[in-house]
């Protein structure tokens, strides 16, 4: 058991603020390993890359929407199995998620418990996305459009525009340290990385230090992300006295103490915390992490399981829960486990790997023929929309759709896209061509496997003549979007039979092909030479 199981920790709690995961495996920065103690394998490397879904870290007191665990705390572990996800409630709160950003200086009370509805509810966080969308891709006020993005929990997004705020408020300078410590940020000019001592920089200097109990905790949580136990120590004998008697304090000796080696006085310590709050998530972690590692199984998958039960979801710990039950030949619940996680985060690379081998396990015949084609077609169906080439006006119908990906828009029919306002024929046919170049079709079940136009006929590749531009002209000029060039229906139409979707396209057209497309004739020529030497370009003869 010692190889598999997760160590990473939690973010902390304030004074009845429930706990959230740190930043999951494979991120910059991860806490440093315990002196003395059995080193469970290294974490996955790799973050998400940039556009895909990221696992989103909550933040202080602001509980993500998340998949219900696995029923009552303490059931008997022989009989443990794993029920499928509660659907979220139809209504949707009557939350204002948006009368913040009237304000110059929110506090962060009000932002805190924003937060918290809008992480726990998706209809609030549709609604709050709303809004942000309105605001466009280049928001004049950062400050709104970065409280809204932290609010979200998307802090890889939060952190760029929270940098831009000239005089940074109590609300603002705190969303910036978690930011820091909860994802990769670029900071002084390095790569992008988890910076946790920058986070520790600046909410030690947060006005609301030594007044705000989880500001604290973010404060000291830092500090142990970064191994500066000694600071940490000196931080616990100097807290507030409103600090001192909360959970988190006798948690953090516990920290120290593991790091130190005392396992047995950090026990104690942990223990302690429980006493003071019976559902501690760092300290129910670290306790069951150090009962995994001495293999006390059976109280690890206690304290496993009653995390498993809490909200938000907790991902390392219902990792390590999977792991025990593949140990017990449990594969069912392992399952049922890795499944959960990959629901919330469906690009987990241990969770990912673990329900392979969980299910190879269950059924003792694994085929890998059918693995990868599924693994294949799963990657393409996860593409973002935004990784496309699309005119303007269909992205934003789509994203208006809540249409983000390759597989939600194949789920779609042409009748339900062209029931949207503002989409038409035209951005019908742009999606038409983009599906039909990846072997998908609008309407399509998710488990059909992508199929190309003509199987059986491998098509030769099309080689378009090279395109020659006028000195000067940008060669970006030629993945311009035709739709947003403002031709008129007629045109489009025809350009629509040929598949030219950007400027790149249609030069590789001469005009007498052109002129032979059906509704195509002079004015409709005329008019595109026009719009082509507003460019600088023009077509071949």
């Amino acid at each position: 058991m010692t190889d598999t199981i997760s160590e990473e920790g939690h973010a902390l709690t304030g004074d009845n603020v429930p706990g959230q995961n740190v930043p999951e495996p494979g991120m910059p920065g991860s806490h440093a390993p315990v002196p003395g103690a059995p080193v469970p394998a290294a974490p996955e490397p790799g973050a998400p890359e940039p556009g895909a879904p990221e696992p989103i870290v909550p933040g202080f007191g602001t509980p993500e929407p998340i998949v219900p665990g696995f029923g009552t705390p303490e059931p008997s572990f022989e009989e443990v199995s794993v029920p499928e996800p509660k659907a979220p409630e139809a209504d949707v709160p009557d939350t204002d998620v948006w009368s913040w950003s009237q304000d110059q200086n929110p506090t962060l009370d009000s932002l805190r418990s924003v937060k918290t509805a809008v992480l726990g509810h998706p209809g609030l966080r549709d609604r709050l996305d709303g809004h942000l969308g309105a605001l466009g891709e280049s928001p004049d006020d950062p400050q709104v459009a970065g409280i809204a993005r932290w609010i979200l929990g998307e802090y890889h997004r939060a952190w760029p525009l929270l940098e831009k705020v000239k005089t940074p408020g109590p609300a603002v300078t705190f969303a910036k340290g978690e930011c820091c410590l909860r994802t990769s940020v670029k900071s002084d000019d390095a790569r992008a990385m988890r910076r946790p001592d920058v986070a520790a920089g600046i909410l030690e200097k947060h006005p609301d230090l030594q007044t705000d109990t989880a500001i604290y905790s973010t404060w000291l949580e830092a500090l142990t992300t970064d191994a500066r136990m000694e600071e940490v120590g000196a931080a616990l004998k100097s807290a507030p006295a409103t600090f001192k008697s909360t959970a988190n304090h006798a948690y953090f000796e516990g920290r120290i103490a593991e790091f130190e080696g005392e396992y047995e006085a950090a026990e104690g310590h942990y223990k302690r915390a429980l006493e003071v709050d019976e559902d501690c998530r760092p300290a129910l972690f670290r306790l069951a992490f150090q009962y995994d590692l001495g293999g006390d199984d059976d109280d690890a998958l206690e304290i496993y399981q009653k995390l498993s039960t809490l909200d938000p979801l907790d991902v390392h710990a219902t990792i390590n829960l999977g792991v025990l039950f593949e140990d017990r030949g449990q594969f069912q619940d392992a399952i049922g486990c890795y499944r959960t996680v990959l629901r919330q985060y469906p690009s987990h690379p241990r969770a990912t790997a673990y329900l392979r081998d969980a299910t190879g396990s269950l059924n003792m015949v694994f085929d890998e023929d059918i693995e990868r084609r599924n693994d294949k077609r799963n990657r393409l169906l996860r593409i973002p929309i935004n990784d496309f080439e699309l005119s303007v006006r269909a992205r934003n119908c789509l994203a208006k759709m809540k249409i983000d990906s390759l597989g939600s828009l194949v789920q779609k029919t042409e009748a339900e896209l062209l029931a949207y306002k503002n989409f038409g024929e035209t951005s019908l046919s742009e999606i038409k061509i983009l599906l039909e170049s990846r072997g998908l079709r609008l309407g399509m079940n998710l488990d059909e496997d992508p199929v190309p136009m003509h199987p059986s006929v491998p098509a030769a590749p099309k080689v378009a003549p090279p395109i020659a531009l006028p000195e000067g002209v940008d060669p970006a000029i030629v993945n311009l979007v035709l739709a947003d060039m403002e031709l008129s229906v007629r045109c489009r139409k025809a350009l629509a039979m040929i598949k030219a979707v950007t400027i790149g396209d249609l030069l590789s057209n001469d005009e007498s092909s052109l002129m032979s497309l059906k509704n195509f004739g002079t004015t409709s020529l005329n008019e595109l030479k026009t719009r082509l030497s507003e460019y600088g370009l023009s077509l071949r003869p």
